[in-house]
């Protein structure tokens, strides 16, 4: 199955993980169940159509339905998931050498935990490391 490579923005992977979730009634016609995920369902109408003519998500029940995540969708998600999780592994390895180089334990051991949760990137961590051997 090829993975649609359409660049989606932070909205769209918002609304695909919230849809892989569970189907979710079309923002015209509940507009509360977006808001109750934290979304506004004036620009979830605006970001869908890109998202059906994609083939990411799917109309059940026509127009006012709900909304569901299509096999595509899911694929572009975790594909996406995939990416973000190969990069912040690639981002401790590189940190792992920078420890390696001799940084203190406990500064190293912090700085190590926010990249790997992915709160900061590896300048920020290695900019830690360099700030606590002052």
């Amino acid at each position: 199955m090829l993975v649609p490579s359409l660049p989606l923005s932070p909205l769209h992977h918002r609304i695909l993980r919230e849809l892989d979730l569970g189907d979710l009634p079309a923002p015209e016609a509940e507009a509360a169940s977006w808001a109750a995920r934290g979304l506004d369902a004036d620009e979830v109408r605006d970001a869908l159509p890109t998202l059906l003519w994609a083939g990411l998500v799917e109309e059940k029940g026509g127009a006012g339905g709900t909304i569901a995540l299509s096999p595509s969708g899911a694929a572009a998600l975790y594909a996406a998931q995939c990416d973000e999780l190969t990069a912040r592994l690639s981002a401790v390895a590189a940190f792992a050498d920078t420890v390696a180089r001799g940084a203190a334990s406990r500064p190293a051991g912090y700085a190590l935990k926010q990249l790997a949760e992915g709160a900061w990137a590896l300048a920020q961590a290695e900019a830690h490391i360099r700030s606590s051997a002052e």
